[in-house]
């Protein structure tokens, strides 16, 4: 693996760490994707009808109301009856008509509460879409936080490590070209590489995690404290037979030393005896 030569800058070493992560993991910054405070990224309700089915059925409605929509009025959003006209696949909206005003505009599926619906599983719906955000928003502040500790701070990927990844991938391909194999899995131990050393600048941010004293730094960072817990694998559940308690105290006190007179006057003496000394 080639590494950074010395008197590069730190920082731009850095820096294309990063964006080499975060190409690598681009599903989850997907390009033309708008910004993660848009709720509809996180929208993956199964029991909505498809986007034909809506449009259909709205379409042999013409001429009413098919839904409630936020509208702007008086220096605020209102829900207002609209009907919906058709839907733009290109925008990924549909396209309605407030009612009141004659205003055409697109809306997204979390902005169009139709009547022919639940409204508590819509209300359910959009909720959820929060929640998610909330916790990418909240990964996010993490993992930028995470790539601000300084990377000499932490260990890197061993040389032993890295040669036993090459020989083990050079082994379970020989019948492929081996320019075509370096060249791949050089691109990959990069990025492994640069996993581990963000793995381990997590561990640099959880463990001052585990001190209160910075619990309203991570606070007003709006960063969830993340704390190590300890679990007992699960392997199942056994039926206990019913616990015969009457039965089993009487087994107990035929059996325990008290029940023996001369166990018990020996055991006084003994007691006695301790306490004398």
């Amino acid at each position: 693996m080639e590494k950074v030569e010395i008197g590069v800058d730190k920082d731009q070493a850095s820096k294309e760490a990063i964006a080499l992560l975060d190409k690598e993991y681009e599903i989850f910054n997907e390009p033309g994707m708008p910004g993660v405070k848009v709720l509809t990224r996180y929208d993956t309700w199964d029991e909505d009808r498809t986007i034909e089915q809506w449009v259909e059925y709205c379409q042999a409605r013409p001429g009413q109301a098919h839904a409630l929509s936020p509208v702007y009025q008086g220096y605020e959003y209102c829900w207002k009856p609209v009907e919906v006209l058709s839907y733009d696949h290109k925008e990924r909206k549909y396209k309605v008509k407030v009612v009141a005003t004659g205003q055409e505009k697109l809306v997204t599926r979390l902005s169009l509460l139709f009547f022919d619906e639940d409204p508590d599983k819509f209300k359910e719906r959009v909720n959820l879409c929060k929640h998610r955000q909330e916790i990418v928003q909240a990964e996010l502040r993490f993992t930028n936080l995470v790539d601000t500790v300084p990377t000499d701070s932490v260990s890197t990927l061993s040389k032993e490590r890295r040669f036993y990844f090459l020989s083990k991938s050079v082994r379970e391909s020989d019948k492929f070209d081996p320019d075509k194999i370096y060249s791949t899995f050089k691109h990959l131990l990069r990025v492994v590489e640069e996993e581990y050393i963000r793995q381990m600048k997590k561990c640099v941010i959880q463990k001052e995690m585990e001190d209160p004293a910075n619990f309203q730094k991570f606070a007003r960072m709006k960063i969830p404290i993340r704390l190590s817990k300890k679990t007992s694998p699960y392997f199942g559940v056994v039926r206990c037979p019913k616990y015969n308690f009457s039965y089993n105290y009487e087994e107990i006190q035929n059996q325990h030393f008290s029940s023996d007179e001369d166990l018990v006057a020996m055991t006084r003496i003994f007691i006695q005896k301790c306490i004398d000394f």
